[in-house]
């Protein structure tokens, strides 16, 4: 094992109780990594069971090795747990301790009476336990429920202990939990809490009272300037993201116009207008192709901007109306665009490729259905990835249109899909409205793994840093698996549900919730760094560049702020 300790084991703030003398052991971090991948999983919510973790033999050792070592101060001479749980712990921490010549009783509470043979409620010795010294042992705690269940089972079977101390092996340290036993019963002491894996609103290095890191704020505190009239319409939550260009921002407002304000100082420099007005506007990421923007909007038309004058380049109605982010060729000069037409009733759509230089039409195919979701370049293997509303996600030849492959998805992908190299070739990762992470070879669409990442999160990009996809879910997770494994590899807790994607800035990632809290994580050393607030509620993502942030909110206008120059190495 490696000597080298992790930034968590090293840095990471967590309640007290586990010595550094423990958490800084190799042992520690490989069953902390264990967690991750064998200890949770993600349903609609995020669950634990440590049953098939500890029942592995090395885990059981290694987990009671750390465990008998945090608990032999309290001269325990018996272990109680409950359940399968806790069965492979106690007998772990009981092996550890008769190496040092100490021969511990184990019991084994059962979560009710057998109802044959001897009846027990209470399984082991309970001759030679009774009045000792007892350390009570689960695997998990949330509320706390079962340290009662195994009280009662004791009396009830006239088994009376001296309870010393809790030992966890994983504890949540809910107020209810263990931090009202730790107050009002005994000493709580865990291997592991949910600090120790990301599961903190805050960052992990946090200090009471402020509960701030190491780390400088991430943006200024005061925006840099603050155009307060943006976005006003409230039926339609998702806006437009806006995107800097040069010494520029760009963004639409809810009327679907497109404004370009000055960088440094958000001085209105144009306004182009829109054809119409449609009710949804331009809700998707504006595409900077040169000193040009790219865009749809929900009235049909794709535009292409001159992004110093504001005047239109070329501007196309194409179809009914358009949800989707364009998608940009800029070698071969095409743009791909994923369309809806309402066909009196009978909805379909089309993924239709325009020349990039004049917007002239080259080819489309037609979908079955709507499809809202954002098409995806994929110019290693020539082919052009696109998801529709009837969970199908096809792939056309680039040139001509051609189908190469179509399958179908665990779910409706309305954001995009993602493409990334790895050594077992070019693979596409979606994230699903259903919750689910499925990833597909990109030359021939064929299913390599899918993994529950929690509850669906409407309209999703997933991000690619350090050979890991990074998605958030629809409660408050964002979670980072390996590419080309699934594996779960680290994972953090934000305060709300995030907006569309983590935004990559350097070797740090940024991510806004819905709430306006902005985190920012550290995803090679799988950490979250810093967390703030910007004023206003957002359905978008902001745009990071040249040492600003932008932000255009749903409530309170559009906002620049300065980025700390720590950031940018």
């Amino acid at each position: 094992m490696s000597a080298v300790l992790s930034t968590v084991q090293e840095y990471g703030r967590r309640p007290p109780g586990l010595p550094e003398r423990i958490r800084h052991r190799p042992e520690w971090e490989y069953l902390r990594r264990q967690i991750y991948s064998t200890g949770m999983r993600f349903g609609e919510q995020l669950s634990f069971d440590f049953r098939v973790l500890l029942t592995d033999a090395k885990n059981a050792q290694y987990a009671g090795v750390l465990m008998w070592e945090l608990l032999r101060d309290f001269k325990p001479e018996v272990l109680v747990g409950p359940g399968f749980g806790s069965t492979p712990l106690l007998y772990g921490i009981a092996a550890a301790a008769l190496n040092e010549g100490r021969n511990l009783q184990v019991l084994m509470v059962r979560d009710q009476r057998k109802d044959r043979n001897q009846k027990k409620w209470v399984e082991g010795n309970r001759f030679a336990a009774n009045g000792k010294r007892a350390v009570f042992v689960d695997d998990f705690m949330k509320a706390g429920s079962a340290l009662p269940l195994v009280k009662k089972a004791l009396s009830a079977d006239k088994v009376a202990v001296e309870l010393r101390a809790v030992g966890l092996f994983f504890d949540m340290w809910e107020p209810l939990g263990s931090r009202q036993i730790g107050v009002s019963t005994a000493p709580v002491l865990a291997l592991f809490t949910r600090h120790d894996i990301g599961l903190s609103r805050d960052c992990f290095d946090a200090m009471p009272p402020l509960m701030k890191g190491g780390a400088p704020d991430f943006v200024s505190e005061e925006p840099r300037w603050w155009r307060f009239a943006l976005n006003h319409a409230t039926g339609y939550p998702t806006k437009c993201a806006p995107v800097i260009v040069d010494d520029a921002v760009l963004v639409a407002d809810d009327h679907s116009q497109v404004w370009r304000h000055h960088l440094q100082t958000g001085e209105i420099e144009w306004m182009t207008p829109s054809l119409a007005r449609p009710k949804k506007g331009i809700v998707q990421l504006l595409q900077g192709v040169g000193r040009s923007v790219i865009y749809g909007c929900y009235d049909g038309t794709v535009t292409r901007l001159d992004a110093t004058t504001g005047e239109p380049l070329w501007r196309r109605k194409i179809d009914s109306s358009i949800h989707a982010t364009p998608c940009i060729d800029e070698v071969h000069q095409r743009v791909f665009i994923n369309t809806e037409q309402w066909n009196e009733g009978r909805p379909i759509g089309h993924l239709q490729c325009l020349d990039l230089e004049t917007g002239r039409f080259l080819w489309k195919r037609e979908h079955a259905w709507w499809p809202p979701g954002s098409s995806l370049l994929c110019p290693e293997v020539g082919l052009v990835i696109a998801p529709c509303n009837d969970e199908a996600l096809i792939a056309l030849r680039t040139t001509t249109g051609e189908l190469a492959w179509k399958t179908q998805t665990k779910g409706l992908v309305r954001g995009r899909p993602s493409l990334v190299e790895t050594s077992i070739g070019y693979l596409i990762l979606t994230a699903t409205e259903r919750g689910h992470l499925e990833c597909r070879n990109a030359s021939n669409g064929a299913l390599i793994w899918s993994v529950r990442y929690g509850e669906g999160l409407w309209h999703q990009f997933p991000l690619v840093m350090n050979d890991c996809v990074i998605v958030m879910d629809g409660k408050w997770h964002i979670s980072a698996f390996d590419v080309e494994t699934g594996e779960l590899r680290w994972l953090s807790r934000l305060r709300s549900p995030g907006c569309w994607q983590a935004v990559p800035y350097g070797r740090f990632c940024a991510v806004l919730s819905r709430e306006g809290h902005l985190a920012v994580f550290d995803p090679q050393r799988e950490i979250k760094v810093w967390e703030g607030k910007l004023p206003g509620t957002f359905h978008q993502p902001p745009t990071l560049r040249n040492g600003t942030l932008v932000a255009a909110s749903n409530t309170s206008g559009l906002l620049a702020f300065d980025i700390h120059p720590y950031y940018e190495n």
